[in-house]
């Protein structure tokens, strides 16, 4: 071969490598998107229709919609013909704080499309929060994480369990307190006023803690003292709170829990409707149960417990006082103008002492007992479990009509009130495992109570609005990628109260900062969820 044939060889072998590295480099110059979703029908949060585009993602957030992205352009995709891509959503009432570092993957609010968590709630908060959110950043967790700081943890921390008004000098320390939770990132206060010692406190005493709100941002979450006959003089309280502020009043698990007053709403709207006419800003969240899930010591008097726990012991002992209890426990839990046999409509959901019980009523355990099912042996039952404590219980005490109404009203949002859960642990509380799946199976697809663009607004913009987010509960270019696609015809919910452990269904992608953390319906093990702080956060 001659020297002019092998060199003409080179030249075109030269060439070939050159456009083979400059094509490559032209198809990497073309990855603009580290995810982009296809064809998927977009509900952005805003309560708007739906509409088709692509969503291009890159790094943690939204960074393109578009009516098209080619494929070519991003490094993975995923494929959302015939699913709804909604914002990740957004649950404003959980307690998932007590249980954030045991279970950081969050598999049953994950299952449910859920991608931001708020704890604290109902008075309670895991004290001090600048070293749960060391922690919890250290450690990783799947889904976001906010919290409010809790009245009854900082009334605990300065008074103990004293029926008291705070004195001066103890407001000061409380007021301290909140100061710095709010400055440790925590985006509000939540009271419990049907727990101990939030019982205790005076609408004064909150009045004045609440400032500290005003002066640092965020709003005012309460658990309010009566959910029954007196639920319209317990939300106008929380209003009281939050106009003499100047902040947002938020209503928590909002609830006719009481047969004398079902399918009463206007005691909840009148109050509502006429604060938000001149001006305050007052939501509510629910969930769409007609059961309750909390403790027992809300059905006995308060007083018996000042002083703690060996105090409340001691008093028992005296008949004249427990006789008292008792008569309360039977006026405030087992006894019904409509004929219910309350014994049959109370669960027993957890109990370290007695695992036995679990998802068992109260009737099913007298009869385990041997004891004849009265309310009178009911009572003592109740009783005995409240002095050996850590008990939580399940109550049916709403009316299912209630619950319809109070998801059409606006400023109505979706909250679980649920807890991060282990399969096979207990016998919780369904909600959290089905909450937000629920509303999407039950009450828009199947009920046609609400349409599909309200409900995701409820669990979406509506909960960030609230909180003040401002890059998240919304599909926005610039917004975080927290996202979740749905198929809108196999979404439901299958956890019950007889076997609450279950996954939901219909939930395929979940995105949060723009990692998977459930992809095919499969849960990826990826923790890339954020704290998000209140706007007090860092500040001097």
């Amino acid at each position: 071969m001659s020297k002019m044939k092998i060199r003409f060889m080179l030249t075109i072998l030269v060439f070939i490598l050159f456009l083979g590295v400059l094509f490559s480099g032209c198809q990497k110059a073309e990855i603009k998107y580290d995810l982009v979703i296809k064809n998927g029908r977009i509900l952005d949060g805003s309560g708007n229709p739906w509409f088709r585009a692509d969503i291009g993602i890159r790094g943690q957030r939204i960074v393109a919609i578009r009516d098209r992205i080619e494929a070519s352009q991003a490094a993975k995709v995923i494929e959302a013909e015939g699913l709804v891509v909604a914002p990740g959503f957004i649950d404003i009432h959980t307690h998932a704080d007590r249980d954030l570092l045991n279970i950081p993957g969050c598999e049953n609010y994950v299952s449910q499309g859920v991608t931001t968590l708020v704890g604290g709630n109902c008075g309670g908060h895991d004290f001090p929060l600048a070293e749960l959110f060391v922690s919890v950043e250290k450690k990783g967790i799947a889904c976001n994480f906010a919290s409010l700081a809790g009245h009854n943890t900082i009334r605990r921390q300065v008074m103990g369990m004293k029926m008291e008004a705070p004195t001066t000098e103890e407001m000061v320390r409380m007021k301290d307190l909140l100061r710095q939770e709010m400055k440790a990132g925590a985006i509000g206060l939540s009271t419990g006023l049907a727990y101990l010692p939030g019982t205790y406190s005076r609408t004064e005493e909150l009045v004045e803690l609440a400032s500290v709100v005003a002066e640092s941002g965020g709003f005012y979450a309460s658990h309010i003292r009566n959910q029954g006959k007196r639920i319209t003089e317990a939300i106008e309280e929380a209003i009281t709170i939050g106009e003499k502020n100047g902040i947002p009043v938020q209503v928590s698990h909002i609830k006719l829990a009481d047969e004398e007053v079902w399918n009463q709403l206007e005691r909840i709207t009148r109050p509502v409707e006429a604060a938000r006419a001149r001006g305050v800003e007052v939501t509510l969240d629910q969930y769409p149960y007609t059961a309750t899930s909390s403790g027992f010591t809300s059905s006995l008097p308060q007083d018996v417990f000042e002083g703690g726990r060996e105090k409340f012991l001691e008093r028992l002992q005296n008949q004249e006082v427990y006789a008292r209890v008792k008569q309360a426990v039977i006026r405030n839990r087992l006894t019904s103008s409509r004929g219910i046999d309350k014994l049959e409509t109370i669960y027993v959901a957890s109990s370290r002492k007695f695992p036995g019980y679990e998802g068992k009523n109260l009737k099913q355990i007298l009869e385990l007992q041997g004891k004849p099912a009265t309310v009178e042996n009911g009572a003592d039952l109740i009783i005995d479990l409240v002095k050996e404590g850590d008990v939580s219980a399940i109550f049916f005490q709403m009316d299912e009509k209630d619950v319809e109404d109070l998801m059409k009203l606006s400023y109505v949002m979706i909250g679980s009130d649920g807890g991060l859960q282990v399969v096979g642990g207990g016998s919780p509380h369904p909600r959290s495992y089905g909450t937000f799946t629920r509303v999407l199976g039950e009450y828009v697809r199947e009920r046609k109570i609400i349409g599909l663009e309200e409900a995701i607004r409820k669990m979406t913009s509506l909960p960030a609005q609230t909180m003040r987010l401002k890059d998240r509960g919304l599909i926005r270019e610039g917004y975080y990628a927290d996202l979740t696609i749905f198929d809108p015809a196999e979404v439901k919910d299958t956890a019950t109260f007889a076997d609450p452990h279950q996954h939901s269904r219909g939930i395929v992608h979940v995105l949060v900062n723009g990692r998977p953390v459930l992809e095919e319906g499969s849960f990826t093990g990826q923790r890339p969820g954020m704290i998000i702080h209140g706007p007090a956060f860092g500040k001097k």
